[in-house]
């Protein structure tokens, strides 16, 4: 059976950057014999985290919005690869709702001590792709934290990373000399189960 690949568009443009390295890393991942989606967050209704800890005694969120299909479609998947551009150091604001809002997941495992998956579904994993238009690394540093603290929450252990720096303007991606081509790699090869090459 062929694996189910979700790519979550973090940006609010449309046809950006990190939209097009999404792309090209589902294209690869279909090619790679994946089924894939492509799931853009700014044509969703989303309400930020209101902290009422009522997921506490659920394990869903309570706030009742598209999040909730959103929700369904990550555990869905056997893969994910989540697309974000960097503002200030972190991700974009329509990433950090979703992210905020899987708190109901870490209320369902660690409050009422119950498994996300029976059975355990062992096999998923997730790929993060970032641009930033700042010319520092280190702008990745925090959002990196925040992406692998959902992913382990959402047992999707770490597969990769593609991050490009000053990577601004639309279309400033299709100049790069590999990033393109390093986006689709890494989608085949999250089909394929083989290792990812991140970038350094």
């Amino acid at each position: 059976m062929s694996p189910h690949i979700l790519g979550i568009a973090g940006s609010p443009r449309k046809n950006g950057n990190t939209d097009t390295l999404l792309r090209e890393a589902l294209r690869g991942a279909a090619d790679g014999g994946a089924t894939v989606e492509f799931l853009p967050l700014r044509n969703h209704k989303m309400h930020p985290c209101i902290e009422c800890n009522r997921c506490q005694a659920t394990g869903r969120c309570f706030i009742q919005d598209d999040v909730q299909a959103i929700h369904d479609k990550f555990l869905a998947a056997d893969h994910l690869v989540f697309a974000t551009p960097i503002f200030f150091a972190g991700v974009s604001a329509q990433a950090k709702i979703v992210i905020d809002r899987c708190q109901c997941f870490w209320a369902h495992k660690h409050v009422l001590g119950k498994p996300l998956f029976d059975p355990p579904r062992p096999h998923r994993s997730a790929l993060w792709l970032a641009c930033c238009g700042f010319d520092k690394r280190w702008m990745f540093d925090g959002p990196r934290r925040t992406m692998k603290a959902v992913f382990n929450v959402l047992e999707c252990p770490w597969a990769g990373e593609l991050c490009y720096k000053h990577v601004d303007a639309q279309g400033d991606i299709l100049g790069h000399p590999s990033a393109l081509a390093d986006a689709y790699q890494a989608g085949l090869a999250l089909a394929r189960a083989l290792p990812i090459r991140s970038t350094p």
